[in-house]
């Protein structure tokens, strides 16, 4: 079964609704310790308190934003779903007085209540982190003021999500051949790969984009919104900047970040090769950006969703047993939802809540990306079953750091197995080009639009103003260093930033995708080179779920991210795998 069972969490929406109800009395119960936590007996019913809320919460949350995203044009669910977002808000302003009062307690007497108590000694590095952290909360009454703010942090989301999908009409063209299709964010790549002429291509891609182009002003306010929005919180919490205030919780250094970005916009060249090779082969008289859909190799095979997941399984079956049988649990039957259909959420993901099996959200489109995109989501799942068994409620929410390891290493794991088991010039060239792919894509173009980001909300803190202008030009810049081509020349294009939705609904969240494939290939290459120890270090990664750092989490399984030499790993591979096409292409 393909499908969701979202009956785990509730049978009905009307038992959904009458579970919504308890919901206030917990907040008005956690309330109610405002003031008292000084008190050991206090204190630890706040957080027996606490981790009944939640419990409820994750049940509460997990049923109505799944069924949401299975139909964003759904206005009842979605109107629920608002209804839960808004209780949330409520229960962070109720709450708003914790972090200051356990700041005003002081560490010393906090950590001795933690001390007392095995429930409580789960909360150690949460209490850790917290007074790590304390010069950037404020008191009570500010951090009061900064909570009743809540309501207004999911607009920009949600803004986002009626102008590129609720209200956004998809456009129908007619193709050399007569064809007429409907063009819409979930087929637009595959049509563009089928394609049989440069005046199709250019006509699907400008269907698809003609949403941001024509929504352009509409797109730029509400990016605006989310970056006023981080300067306000960096600025009231006395961050240097809003990068600083995105990497200090999780006590990232702001190096990792800016070796990363670094690594990438000094080592474009091979990025330049990559293209010439792919124009020569492809035979273009002019290279766009779009043209990545066409294939080197035309194999038309197509990979059904049953057929995906035992190629999958095959591929990891030589690893690790609890490892193996973690990965067969994440995608079981009634936890993958694997189709398109109208008014979906695009792209994918997985979705997990302590107490509650993860659940994997795809558009399936029976490609190899579909492949590698169901073992993706399968390593976050599956990262997600590890944690949830290993660890404590308050120690088992990983940070989407290590997330991304999770869900690349299976990647690395399915290109491996595909090559060797590929037979054919054109299979070993499908192959190659998804894994330069691959690095182009996680690792080259999420760190352009993680510097993208940076410059982006550099134009805030230096008083430059943001119009559409401003943001397209500095994505004019980037795509000229990184691929030398004038995405003007292409009618939509520099709207490309409206495109990516990380950025508006999750801030400073791409740069974690590069990162994250950087020690994961770090990583993989240990296993896969048998050093000592390699898939017990990765294992206790996973397992480890939030209990501490997560670029201590990385060290410890094999990658060093706060050295360059993790990043230009990534780059000698991606010329590897380069000269190897070259290789196979030039052979008769």
């Amino acid at each position: 079964m393909s499908k969701w069972d979202l009956s785990v969490f509730y049978p009905t929406l009307e038992a959904w609704d009458e579970d919504l109800k308890k919901l206030p009395l917990h907040i008005e119960k956690l309330a109610s310790f405002k003031g008292k936590l000084g008190q050991y007996e206090n204190f630890k019913s706040f957080y027996v308190a606490e981790e009944e809320a939640t419990k409820l919460l994750y049940r509460l949350y997990g049923y109505i934003h799944l069924n949401s995203d299975l139909n964003l044009k759904d206005t009842v669910k979605s109107s629920k779903n608002q209804q839960m977002l808004l209780m949330l808000s409520d229960l962070n302003q109720k709450t708003s007085f914790l972090s200051p009062e356990l700041i005003a307690l002081g560490e010393e007497k906090v950590m001795s209540f933690i001390e007392k108590d095995d429930f409580l000694k789960t909360y150690k590095f949460q209490m850790e982190m917290l007074f790590f952290q304390q010069k950037h909360v404020l008191d009570d009454d500010q951090e009061r003021l900064l909570a009743n703010f809540g309501p207004t942090r999911s607009i920009p989301s949600s803004l986002y999500q009626s102008l590129a999908i609720i209200d956004a009409v998809n456009i129908k063209v007619k193709l050399s051949n007569n064809e007429e299709v409907e063009v819409n964010l979930s087929n637009f790549r595959s049509l563009i790969s089928d394609a049989q002429t440069a005046d199709d291509r250019r006509l699907i891609f400008e269907a698809a984009f003609k949403r941001y182009k024509d929504n352009k002003n509409a797109f730029a306010n509400t990016y605006n919104l989310v970056l006023q929005q981080a300067a306000a919180n960096f600025k009231s919490r006395k961050y240097e900047s809003a990068l600083d205030a995105a990497l200090f919780r999780n006590n990232i250094p702001t190096s990792v970040f800016h070796n990363l970005k670094d690594v990438a916009y000094d080592h474009t060249e091979p990025i330049k090769r990559y293209l010439a090779l792919r124009k020569k082969h492809l035979n273009l008289d002019i290279y766009h950006t779009y043209d990545r859909f066409i294939r080197l190799a035309k194999d038309d095979t197509k990979y059904p969703y049953e057929q995906a997941k035992s190629l999958f399984f095959e591929a990891i079956a030589h690893l690790d047993k609890e490892f193996v049988e973690n990965q067969h649990d994440a995608i079981k039957d009634g936890f993958v939802d694997a189709y398109p259909q109208d008014g979906k959420r695009t792209g994918a993901y997985s979705s997990g809540f302590y107490g509650h099996h993860p659940f994997i959200l795809l558009n399936h489109d029976n490609t190899l990306d579909s492949v590698f995109t169901l073992a993706h989501e399968a390593g976050h799942s599956a990262h997600t079953l590890f944690s949830n068994a290993y660890q404590p409620m308050a120690s088992s929410d990983y940070t989407i750091f290590v997330a991304e390891i999770a869900s690349t290493f299976n990647e690395h794991v399915l290109l491996d197995y595909l090559l060797k088991k590929s037979t054919t010039k054109t299979q070993k060239i499908a192959l190659l080009e998804s894994a330069i792919d691959g690095i182009m894509s996680t690792f080259y173009r999420q760190t352009l639009f993680a510097t993208y980001e940076f410059k982006a909300n550099q134009l805030i803190e230096q008083g430059i103003p943001v119009t559409e202008q401003t943001l397209s030009q500095i994505m004019i810049d980037l795509y000229k260093h990184f691929y030398d081509l004038d995405i003007t020349l292409e009618d939509g294009k520099q709207y490309v930033w409206a495109y990516i939705p990380h950025l508006f609904h999750t801030p400073f969240y791409v740069y974690q995708y590069a990162t994250s494939y950087s020690a994961s290939l770090k990583i993989y290459d240990n296993v896969k080179n048998n050093k000592p120890n390699a898939m017990k270090d990765y294992l206790g990664l996973l397992k480890s779920g939030g209990s501490d750092y997560p670029v201590n989490q990385a060290a410890r399984a094999g990658a060093d991210l706060t050295s360059k030499e993790t990043f230009m790993a990534v780059i000698t591979r991606f010329e590897a795998l380069i000269d190897q096409l070259e290789k196979v292409l030039e052979e008769s």
